[in-house]
């Protein structure tokens, strides 16, 4: 028979005092997990990013059903005045959820101001790189001679190298941030183009009919006065959108809003 006591039994309250190295491995990739995951603000920017793509897809559908816009006007004019309307609406819904994602409508004058600051910003980034004094090590405390002096002279050059990368460091930052602005600025640009351009193919399908008033499938007054609200809310809700460039990332140091 097998014995279920021991004579080397550890009592269970000593047993709990003991370290148990394999459960602090299980933790550590944990507490590794943790260090990694991404911010609230990272989230809301991804969230805000994906409508936006969402957005982008919506205008290019627009845009891939023109070709079918023009040969329905020559085919039913009445059902292509229908169509006008429904694209409408669609672009509106899309620069709707565009502007809500914090996009913008920015000028050329605009995108013209936040490139030249970005370009600013990384010339001194680089100025300031450049200007950074080499690493001080044991061999720049140069011949023998008191311990006190060699030491003060070693803090002196550490302290001045590690202002320096700091310095440098920072304008890098700003520089980044301010470039990120631009690229941003000009997909916000690349989507509105995209609107117009779908706008002024709405405009001319919308003259083509017109001008084919004595077709049998003619529109409507009615059919026009709907087509004519769904365009009227589309360019109300561009002239809506705020313009200018997104704005740097609220974490941005002070020295980058100057």
């Amino acid at each position: 028979m097998i014995s279920l006591t021991s004579s080397t039994a550890v009592p269970f309250a000593s047993q709990g005092r003991r370290p148990v190295p394999a459960a602090e491995k299980l933790v550590q990739p944990l507490k590794a997990q943790s260090v990694s995951l991404p911010s609230l603000t990272d989230m809301r920017d991804q969230q805000k990013s994906r409508m936006k793509e969402f957005a982008a897809r919506k205008v290019q559908a627009v845009r891939e059903r023109m070709d079918a816009l023009k040969l329905m006007v020559k085919l039913d004019p009445k059902a292509a005045l229908k169509m006008t309307a429904e694209l409408a609406k669609e672009l509106r819904s899309a620069v709707k959820a565009y502007v809500e994602a914090g996009g913008k409508n920015p000028s050329s004058g605009e995108m013209k101001m936040a490139i030249q600051a970005a370009t600013e910003a990384r010339d001194a980034a680089d100025t300031a790189a450049s200007q950074t004094p080499p690493k001080p090590t044991a061999d720049d405390a140069g011949s023998p001679g008191p311990a006190a002096p060699v030491d003060a002279e070693m803090k002196r050059a550490q302290a001045a190298y590690a202002t320096a990368v700091g310095v440098a460091e920072d304008k890098d930052r700003i520089a980044d941030r301010l470039e990120a602005v631009v690229q941003d600025a000009f997909g916000d640009m690349g989507f509105f183009d995209q609107v117009r351009l779908a706008v002024a193919e709405i405009k001319e399908a919308r003259e083509k009919i017109r001008g084919d008033w004595a077709n049998p499938r003619a529109p409507s007054k009615d059919d026009w006065k709907v087509a004519d609200k769904e365009l009227a809310g589309l360019e109300r809700e561009i002239d809506l959108a705020p313009t200018g460039v997104p704005g740097p990332s609220s974490a941005a140091p002070a020295t980058m809003m100057a």
